[in-house]
């Protein structure tokens, strides 16, 4: 039995908690608020509780293997539902329903409204890469660029960025939005990101997008459930601040003065541990939020919805009238709304705003691509090195910031308490 301490409540360090303890070891989980959940709980004000990121998630096999492997099946506690897809409003102010999750809706909705379908054979050759990217970066450890044969590399082609794949592969301008907006939206630079981020829209085409019964907070009450079932030990309120290793061989966790002792380490935590080096990346900025409360005479939208303007916007559904905005840029999102034909300047009950300042002191949003190499430094590949019993899970860690990658991740760090 090994004495492990998880540092942060959200859904990293849950995840890690429940898989380690169900494995037989003793875990203690130090959360600094007065409740787990972390960013799934989202933000409120007002009475009122919005979500800072979208409710969808694809790969739902990666939610179901976490509560399998901790205790009684996901489908006995939380369930989980498919929806369509989302609605593009196109820069020629057109609108585009696309499903997900199956190609040949997908490939009759194209045909209707373009005359012909570029886009899903664009979208079958990144199934390639996404064998590449499951297999060794995502269901095993990744220590380094090694872990990569001349064949995958290849395949791979990481030199490639977006800005050509966009470019280049996608003559039509209308689908070349598809690709890149979403990458600016999210804090990204075209002509730095690797073109085999494009793998997301071959994951989505093929496993679709999917909500948990009660949104993020259901997934976080039923975390927290099985955190009482695998009788782990919660300290609230209980700030960590680093990490006290001897001889490069972690010990403990420091807490104020004190000390917790811990035979390894599982840092969920957004703040960087000390004394361990910070990573020299460069974290990447979120785009600014705008939450609304409409009233019951608003428009219909749908549940997902991506505006494809200058600059872009994402919006998303937090139940019955209320809405997140993501928007990057100067322009009211509001305004921005209206010129693509959704006008519900009329109908705000309530609207409040958070700036990327203040997004960035509620939590980590990931590291910025510099290239394909900021994917070899991120903080957990055993590449880069590190003390000894420490790991690293999070949206600051390898393999990145999504609840997918984040609870694939966790499931690899369970595997090495299997040996």
């Amino acid at each position: 039995m090994t004495k492990v301490v998880v540092v942060g409540g959200g859904f990293a360090g849950l995840s890690a908690a429940i898989r380690i303890a169900k494995l037989r070891h003793e875990v203690t989980l130090l959360e600094s608020s007065d409740r787990l959940g972390g960013q799934l709980r989202g933000v409120s004000h007002g009475g009122h509780t919005w979500q800072v990121h979208p409710e969808v998630v694809t790969l739902p096999g990666v939610f179901r293997d976490l509560f399998r492997k901790s205790g009684r099946p996901m489908d006995q506690i939380l369930g989980m539902s498919k929806i369509g897809g989302r609605r593009h409003y196109l820069r020629d102010k057109t609108a585009l329903d696309l499903p997900l999750g199956n190609r040949g809706d997908q490939n009759q909705v194209l045909v209707e409204a373009f005359g012909r379908d570029d886009w899903s054979p664009w979208v079958d050759a990144q199934a390639d890469v996404w064998d590449v990217i499951r297999r060794v970066y995502l269901d095993r450890q990744f220590t380094g660029r090694d872990d990569l044969t001349k064949v995958q590399w290849k395949t791979l082609r990481p030199r490639r960025t977006m800005a050509k794949v966009a470019g280049k592969d996608l003559e039509d301008e209308r689908l070349q939005s598809l690709v890149a907006d979403p990458i600016s939206l999210g804090g990204d630079e075209l002509r730095l990101t690797p073109g085999f981020v494009a793998v997301k829209h071959y994951v989505e085409r093929n496993f679709g997008l999917w909500t948990f019964d009660g949104g993020r907070n259901g997934l976080a009450d039923a975390l927290a459930q099985r955190v009482v079932e695998r009788k782990i030990d919660v300290e609230y309120g209980t700030h960590a601040t680093g990490v006290v290793m001897d001889a490069g061989v972690v010990r403990g966790v420091h807490v104020g003065a004190d000390v917790v002792d811990a035979e390894h380490v599982v840092w969920a935590s957004p703040q960087w541990p000390n004394p361990v080096p910070a990573p020299r990346e460069m974290p990447r900025m979120p785009s600014a939020r705008c939450y609304l409360r409409l009233d019951l005479d608003a428009p219909g939208l749908s549940d997902d919805i991506m505006i494809h303007g200058d600059p872009p916007l994402h919006m998303w559904t937090n139940g019955p009238g209320q809405w997140t905005v993501e928007h990057r840029g100067g322009e009211d999102p509001i305004i921005a709304m209206v010129r693509c034909g959704l006008d519900v300047r009329q109908h705000i009950i309530e609207r409040w705003d958070q700036s990327p300042v203040d997004l960035v002191t509620q939590g980590h949003w990931g590291w910025a691509w510099q290239g394909w190499s900021t994917a070899l430094a991120l903080p957990g590949v055993t590449a880069n090195d590190g003390p000894t019993g420490l790991s690293f899970a999070g949206a600051h860690a390898y393999p990145g910031p999504t609840l997918e990658m984040i609870g694939m991740r966790t499931a690899v760090i369970a595997e090495t308490f299997r040996r």
